[in-house]
């Protein structure tokens, strides 16, 4: 049978919960401990067990021919959304203008359980680094927009765009930070210290110069100055 870990058995100290963070994720422990039956063989309940030290029961020992209480540990983990990166133009740009890339990362709420109760983690982004592939990389504290989105004429500066000054190919990456928060049961959200890392796809970027671009690019979707 499952150990309870209500709100008053949280209270009472025979369910612990808590949780940090790894780097890559959060794990969320827990620790319930019964407090076994009397001689007669009625429950004693949470009483039973009046102190508990790292999960498990140092109080009143339970009487002859009673049964000792028991600990159940359980542990989750928990890992963030992978975040998704754009780029615009789509796989390619002109050296020396802006590339713009932006981002899809939200707060968002990934579920599970621990010890027979819901146990929620809530991830929020709070940091963006992305790395060219050129040598350069920048830190922003937004995921950046689309020119659309923000309003902006194409081929303009934005927040989160980078001037490609070499002509090439260049992968590039980002990655995203996370604060989190659990949640046990129908707990407060607690903030747990650390914070938790995710890459986001790898975006592939052909740089030409003017001149290829409005001479030798072929026409596609997006198609500008093409032949």
């Amino acid at each position: 049978m499952a150990v309870p870990c209500t709100a008053a058995h949280i209270i009472a100290g025979t369910c612990v919960v808590g949780g940090g963070t790894t780097g890559g994720g959060v794990d969320l422990w827990g620790d319930a401990t019964s407090g076994g039956t009397s001689g007669d063989g009625a429950s004693d309940g949470p009483r039973e067990c009046p102190v508990v030290v790292n999960g498990q029961c140092v109080g009143t020992s339970p009487p002859k021919n009673g049964t000792g209480p028991s600990t159940v540990s359980d542990i989750e983990s928990f890992r963030p959304r992978a975040p998704i990166q754009f780029g615009e133009p789509t796989g390619w740009s002109v050296q020396h203008i802006p590339t713009n890339f932006w981002a899809s990362a939200t707060r968002h709420v990934v579920s599970g359980e621990l010890l027979g109760n819901p146990a929620e983690v809530r991830f929020t982004p709070v940091l963006f680094r992305r790395y060219f592939g050129d040598g350069n990389r920048a830190t922003t504290a937004t995921p950046g927009r689309s020119w659309h989105d923000s309003g902006q004429s194409p081929w303009t500066r934005t927040s989160t765009s980078h001037n490609y000054e070499s002509t090439g190919r260049f992968r590039v990456r980002m990655l995203a930070w996370y604060e989190a928060e659990f949640r046990f049961g129908n707990q407060q959200w607690v903030p747990l210290t650390g914070a938790v890392i995710a890459w986001a796809n790898e975006l592939s970027v052909t740089v030409l110069t003017s001149d290829t671009v409005l001479v030798d690019r072929p026409c596609g979707n997006d198609a500008v100055g093409c032949r």
